[in-house]
């Protein structure tokens, strides 16, 4: 057995010395998870509250490890106990504000970040990630108030110039609203880069970004150039501070052993994207392939241990980037593929960087990733347009299908609508996205729909904060006005529901609206398994062409809108048309084997991996 390093040692002797001193729980703990040890970290920390459970910064450090152990039950009690002690010290009020962030529960986390802030006005670290609260609750005036203030105290703090530069709402007021913010992320994306020789003496604080992009490509624009600026920005500065992360390493795979794919990513999970790549790592061959998976996520659920129990290599990464990054690299990898870029920020600079002699992003999130270290984009033939490969800098890698092996959703017990919840007299279109999918450019067709149809009924999904959920009412009702209609109940926002019920929800309506510029995938596949019509106009990009490629694969391009007008006329038609309805409903049964379960997008994942390892270019 390997010797104990001398500071954990000393700090393990000076818990045993005085049992009821906390400081040497905590740098104890610090130690261990340090050194990958989290579950000993977690067990000291355990103990440690049960000689000082007054003590809010143990429950709060006891929570953090916790969280990173995958347990977020047990770490939500343990922030709810550091609550209850009303800590008095800013930095345990921003441990416990950045957990409740990290879980989505953005309300709690503004809570205490706000108190955090109180207790250290204008902290760039606090400031920060209550900047991204208020975002997330549709808030973005207070967001870039704080950041602002912050700024002022630390005027060349990185992570405050890129989180000013490039913040984004949720939701837009409108087509102008949103070129302007458009506008404004431009611009700001200038300056940074015009700036970049301003930050060199904090270069370093680019490991540790809390920036995405997640919402640019929302807009409905081409990104292509927008995503290539940011990612050389983050290269540049990487480079900086880790030179050794922009080598190329030459192939060494000669087909005499497994290729070692590596997977990192927040997504093994279940999640959107989550049950879409699932089976790019469990099904891949094990005679073939040595499968690595970084997980980055707080939680784990029973996709992330079907993805555990089926690779030979799953690691929790929960240490921070430059620790994720170096295990990577340290594992010396043939192909590293990532599903997700875009989805948080270590997967924007992972994909800046280069760790592996092989670099492939996927479209989990579906817009390129702008980045010369990526060099092959793994993406769905059938969903990409004639014009594909001039909307990404990698080179395009086609799968056919649906480009995985989606596995068919468990069959529902229809409902009856009053069970639903819902009225029985109206046609019932169905908006299933989240609401900051839905372009400005929906708004008109939404009004129309209602304009045509007297008995129509416009479901969507609450967003998480009660605020963007009526910014975005308030927007359509503007559509409404606009087209003369009355308010009267057309409208109606159903709260967020588990998996099953979310499937009967939509078995129930008449028809599924699919939204333009970024088309249902899960959600559109969730439709189809029970049968009910998906209507879509397909958009320039991949990432609103999803639905119809699905519709294309079944023979049913009948639901395909060319135009704003065939779309209204579709939907229309199909809620309306008892008939059609029906016979839609059958052809969809009949034909949806043709999307679940396929076996040919892994035998192409496959045979790509396996060229690219073995020194083939994409």
């Amino acid at each position: 057995m390997p010797e104990e390093a001398p500071d954990i040692a000393a700090l393990r002797a000076a818990v045993a010395a005085d049992p009821y001193a906390s400081a040497p729980y905590k740098n104890l703990a610090v130690l261990l998870c340090q050194s990958g040890k989290l579950q000993e970290a977690r067990d000291v920390l355990a103990r440690a509250v049960e000689l000082l459970p007054a003590n809010a910064s143990l429950w709060s450090r006891l929570a953090r490890v916790q969280a990173d152990t995958g347990d977020a039950v047990a770490s939500m009690s343990s922030l709810q106990r550091t609550e209850a002690l009303a800590p008095t010290d800013a930095p345990t009020w921003q441990l416990v504000g950045s957990l409740h962030a990290e879980s989505g529960r953005w309300a709690q986390a503004q809570r205490a970040l706000e108190a955090a802030a109180a207790l250290d006005p204008g902290s760039a670290a606090i400031e920060m990630i209550l900047a991204r609260a208020n975002q997330e609750l549709g808030d973005v005036a207070s967001a870039l108030e704080g950041l602002e203030r912050a700024a002022h105290r630390d005027p060349g703090n990185l992570g405050l110039a890129v989180r000013q530069g490039l913040m984004l709402p949720q939701i837009y007021e409108g087509h102008e609203d949103l070129r302007d913010w458009r506008k404004r992320y431009t611009q700001g994306l200038g300056e940074l880069t015009a700036g970049i020789n301003g930050f060199a003496q904090r270069a370093a604080e680019v490991l540790e970004l809390g920036q995405h992009n997640f919402l640019l490509a929302y807009q409905g624009e081409d990104d292509l150039e927008l995503q290539r600026g940011y990612s050389r920005f983050l290269a540049a500065l990487a480079a900086r501070v880790k030179p050794e992360w922009q080598h190329t390493r030459a192939p060494d795979f000669d087909g005499g052993r497994r290729l070692r794919v590596g997977f990192p990513g927040n997504i093994f999970r279940d999640c959107t994207a989550g049950r879409y790549f699932e089976r790019w790592i469990t099904a891949l061959d094990p005679a073939r392939f040595e499968r690595f998976v970084y997980h980055t996520a707080p939680v784990m659920d029973a996709v992330t241990r079907r993805i555990a129990a089926g690779c030979e290599h799953f690691v929790v990464c929960r240490s921070g980037n430059v620790d994720t990054i170096a295990r990577i690299a340290a594992d010396r990898l043939d192909v590293l593929v990532q599903p997700d870029v875009g989805m948080t920020p270590l997967s924007y600079l992972l994909s800046a960087v280069r760790v592996a002699p092989v670099q492939l992003a996927g479209w989990g999130h579906p817009v390129t990733t702008g980045s010369n270290n990526i060099d092959g984009y793994l993406t769905c033939g059938a969903m990409e347009p004639a014009d594909a490969q001039a909307h990404y800098v990698e080179k395009l890698l086609m799968l056919p299908g649906l480009g995985v092996d989606y596995a068919m959703p468990a069959p529902v017990t229809p409902l009856p609508r009053s069970a639903l919840g819902l009225p029985e007299g109206k046609r019932l279109y169905v908006c299933a996205q989240s609401l900051f999918k839905v372009h400005p450019d929906m708004d008109n067709l939404l009004a129309r729909i209602v304009a045509g149809d007297e008995g129509a009924l416009l479901l969507f999904f609450q967003a998480p904060a009660r605020t963007v959920t009526e910014q975005f009412g308030d927007r359509v009702q503007h559509a409404f006005e606009a087209h003369g209609i009355q308010p009267e109940g057309q409208l109606k926002f159903l709260p967020r529901m588990d998996a099953v019920n979310f499937r009967r929800l939509l078995a129930a309506a008449d028809v599924v609206i699919d939204t333009v510029h970024w088309s249902g995938g899960n959600t559109s596949l969730d439709a189809l398994s029970v049968g009910t019509p998906v209507v879509t106009w397909p958009g320039r990009f991949m990432r609103g062409r999803q639905t119809a490629a699905m519709l294309t694969m079944m023979g049913l391009e009948e639901l395909i809108a060319t135009d704003a007008d065939s779309y209204v006329r579709l939907a229309i038609g199909v809620a309306s048309d008892r008939e059609r309805n029906r016979a839609l409903r059958e052809a969809i049964a009949a034909r949806r084997d043709a999307l679940f379960g396929r076996p040919e997008p892994l035998a192409a994942l496959s045979a790509t991996l396996l060229a690219l390892g073995a020194g083939s270019r994409p």
